[in-house]
């Protein structure tokens, strides 16, 4: 396994402990009009995707969303796609705290049945669920137009958070994505992952100073339309 293989499994690791995930991966409208400032928002924009190179030449790869409101981390979706594991595709989704855990969270493709997934980890900051896929699967989400993820308040009432799907089948079908290395040029792959979960708590202690007046700590608010 090369060393930026260990690093992009890093990341889907991450994906289940962080519910922000580090801010060099955020998909949030802001982050991307900073990187493609000067050309045209595509729907190929709302999908990051991280590829690295596998020992027998094929490439591993992870593709994530984060939806924001004004700025503030509201869910996530990431799906990996790992030949040398024996369950390729992986699925892992988050949303922030104050869920009632044991009902789940609930998937849907449109106006497909949903499919509810237990929760497998919760830290300081959201609750992730993850689901082995298959390519059926997949293409339920290339055919998609949103990708609903639906939890129960502490109010037992739905909250959702919608993870569009435009631009999802480009992204996915083209081979190439990102280079780790790209993602922080100036440093070696070794200390990407430390420099963006640096940012990404950084960022996390602002959002919780600047709500520290409010009726409630940021992390346990629930995501809103």
């Amino acid at each position: 396994m090369t060393a930026k293989h260990v690093f992009l499994a890093g990341l889907v690791a991450v994906g289940l402990s962080m519910g922000g995930m580090p801010a060099a991966f955020g998909q949030e409208a802001g982050m991307i009009d900073e990187v493609v400032e000067s050309q045209e928002r595509r729907p190929e924009d709302n999908w990051l995707k991280v590829c690295s190179d596998l020992d027998d030449g094929r490439k591993a790869c992870i593709m994530r969303q984060v939806v924001t409101n004004t700025g503030v981390f509201v869910g996530s979706f990431l799906l990996r796609d790992d030949p040398s594991q024996e369950s390729r595709l992986l699925a892992v989704a988050s949303v922030p705290l104050g869920v009632l855990l044991p009902f789940g969270l609930s998937w849907q493709i449109d106006g497909g049945k949903p499919v509810r997934v237990p929760y497998m980890l919760c830290d300081p900051q959201a609750c992730s669920a993850q689901l082995v896929v298959n390519e059926a699967y997949v293409q339920s989400l290339k055919r998609g137009g949103t990708l609903k993820l639906i939890a129960k308040n502490r109010l037992n009432e739905d909250v959702t958070v919608e993870v569009t799907l435009s631009g999802f089948t480009a992204v996915y079908d083209n081979p190439e994505g990102l280079d780790i290395n790209e993602l922080n040029r100036a440093s070696s792959t070794e200390n990407v992952l430390e420099q963006v979960l640096q940012d990404r708590a950084e960022q996390l202690r602002q959002q919780l100073e600047g709500n520290a007046t409010g009726d409630a700590p940021a992390a346990e608010e629930t995501p809103t339309q």
